[in-house]
């Protein structure tokens, strides 16, 4: 089938057809591989362009001797029509070859809602949907991401998962698919470190690199806007807060750290292979790297180059940070004090009191920030109505600081997989509307965004569900309850009727747990043990405080249990603590 001319017919009636033509500046195309494996990032290309994730992989598999990666993204709903009507499978955006040709298909698992994304992908791709129904002539179907720590909702799907880190595994797996049965390779493929394979594996742990690995500098640059049109540099992996509702906090330890040289060096390389006149930093906070002042004062020297920080802390040192890189009008400046009160901070571990947000907020607005967005959580651990009262009163007292324009979204808290947080309940959508409610009155100083909250509660519901969401799933996407993340194709009742179509018990999934529960996901090691969570949520619930593990062993287990340790590169990291994890 020429893919290409049959596209060529219909990109004219579609919306933004710059979604889907591909062969991008610095896009790789290897006509001869060993293995020829596409990455699909299940929602729309502006979403998925943005994913570092796919990038580095992309890299490092055009590199090898032996294989090749090209991409593919989920298309719109008026794109996803013409293709039916004119039989145009999904297909990759370097060669216009249809998904089921390859040898191997990965899907990044970002987020629970994309999961009808992901088996809408595999529909159109004429590949069938589970994976008991493939054979050898199918594609290996592998899925990588942070969902892969609770990866049962979606066992009856993927061949292979990946969980953790996968710069090493990703050649590893390829190599293990170059020849055989399906079954041969099923079976190798089980027998690779941080590998899952539900045929054959009883339990997985996580794939951890000690030192940050090879990052991609001639980065492909797209035709069309995305979320994040601008070249990125990783300046670090993991994170060491220990903020207890925080499931990347946990999933991603330890810290690794690039040295101030090499980030420069590889923002220089970025800059001149792509054009692009932007560089994000990148990292869950960018601010705590250990050469932070360093990296700065080097990226200075880039020529016409702006560097952002899309992550930081809320502390004074790291909106002078966001002063010193920020190149133009400081319009707004985004902070996450993620709860009301001081108590409640307390409880979910932030480590910041109330005079550090105001000391930030202070700084920002010495600095000529004229705006301020605010995030906010409700539902966390043992909230009171006074906490959160007392996010209006904050607002109000931003608001008196002289800032032209504050704004704050408040989401619901949603207990995840692997952090002490996976034992308390979510609570309700009646629930999040009464205390929403509660802050009403704060609109007189803020423009308050409040997010949906059966929104939450189907994320909730997916990301805590077992081996029997799989039926969920599968009927969703049937009922076209795809792109739900999206607020226009976001149906909410729909998902309820499936929820209660499927026999699912909401109030039990959702419920608080203790530490004997068995959760869908015990079988995975993510190198923190459950005793740790446990004891941790017992913190918790008492207030106490855990510290950085940058400044001593706080005993998570990850160090421990997989023999690596936090690598910072402006000082010596503390050595983990002897013997067996909490």
């Amino acid at each position: 089938m020429n893919v290409l001319k049959n596209l060529v017919s219909i990109l004219d009636r579609v919306r933004k057809p710059s979604r889907y033509i591909g062969n991008e500046y610095n896009a790789i195309y290897k006509k001869n591989a060993d293995v020829r494996l596409c990455l699909v990032f299940p929602d729309l290309y502006d979403i998925g362009m943005s994913h570092f994730g796919l990038h580095i992989l992309y890299d490092i598999v055009n590199s090898s001797d032996f294989a090749s990666c090209e991409r593919s993204y989920l298309p719109w709903m008026d794109m996803q029509e013409l293709m039916r009507e004119n039989s145009i499978p999904l297909y990759s955006y370097e060669s216009y070859r249809p998904l089921r040709e390859f040898d191997v298909v990965g899907f990044t698992l970002q987020y629970e809602m994309s999961y009808t994304n992901v088996l809408r992908a595999l529909r159109l791709s004429d590949i069938p949907l589970h994976n008991s129904e493939r054979s050898d002539s199918d594609p290996i179907i592998i899925a990588g991401g942070p969902c892969t720590v609770n990866l049962t909702p979606m066992k009856n799907f993927i061949d292979a998962f990946l969980v953790g880190d996968g710069e090493e595994a990703i050649l590893e797996m390829l190599d293990a698919v170059k020849a055989g049965t399906r079954e041969e390779k099923l079976r190798k493929l089980s027998t690779i470190n941080g590998v899952y394979v539900p045929e054959y594996n009883d339990g997985v742990s996580r794939r951890i690199i000690s030192e940050m690995g090879k990052a991609p500098r001639a980065q492909i640059v797209p035709y069309t806007d995305v979320v994040h049109n601008r070249g990125v540099v990783e300046i670090l992996r993991g994170c060491t807060h220990g903020c207890r509702f925080c499931q990347a906090g946990m999933i991603y330890r330890p810290v690794r750290e690039r040295s101030a040289e090499e980030i420069y060096d590889i923002a220089n390389d970025i800059a001149h292979l792509t054009g692009h006149e932007e560089i994000g930093l990148l990292s869950l906070s960018s601010a705590d790297h250990s050469q932070i002042n360093e990296i700065i004062s080097l990226l200075k020297n880039l020529n016409d180059v702006s560097v952002s920080i899309p992550s930081t802390r809320v502390d004074a040192f790291s909106v002078k940070l966001a002063n010193a890189v920020s190149s133009v009008r400081k319009s707004g400046i985004t902070l996450a004090p993620e709860a009301g009160s001081q108590r409640l901070r307390d409880v979910i571990n932030k480590g910041i009191n109330e005079k550090e947000i105001f000391d930030a907020l202070e700084h920002a607005r010495k600095f000529g920030w004229k705006r301020v967005k605010l995030y906010f959580m409700i539902g966390l651990p043992t909230e009171t109505d006074e906490d959160v009262m007392e996010i209006g009163e904050m607002l109000k007292n931003v608001k008196k600081m002289g800032f032209g324009n504050v704004s704050a979204t408040l989401g619901v808290f949603v207990p995840k997989a692997h952090t002490p947080f996976q034992f308390s309940e979510q609570i309700k959508p009646e629930e999040a509307q009464r205390r929403f409610k509660l802050i009403s009155w704060a609109r007189r100083f803020a423009k308050i965004n409040f997010t949906d909250p059966r929104k939450a509660l189907i994320e909730g519901i997916l990301s805590r569900g077992g081996e029997n969401m799989s039926k969920v799933i599968e009927m969703a996407e049937k009922r076209n309850l795809i792109f739900s993340d999206w607020n226009e194709m976001f149906k909410p009742n729909e998902w309820f009727e499936v929820f209660e179509e499927s026999g699912i018990n909401v109030e039990e999934i959702m419920s608080a747990k203790d530490i004997e529960y068995e959760f869908p996901w015990d079988f995975i090691d993510v190198g923190i043990s459950k005793g740790y969570l446990w004891s941790e949520y017992e913190r918790a619930l008492k207030g106490i405080l855990t510290s950085d593990c940058r400044k001593g062993c706080t005993r998570c287990g990850v160090c421990m249990n997989f023999d690596v340790r936090n690598v910072l590169k402006g000082r010596i990291a503390p050595k983990p603590i002897e013997g067996d994890a909490i």
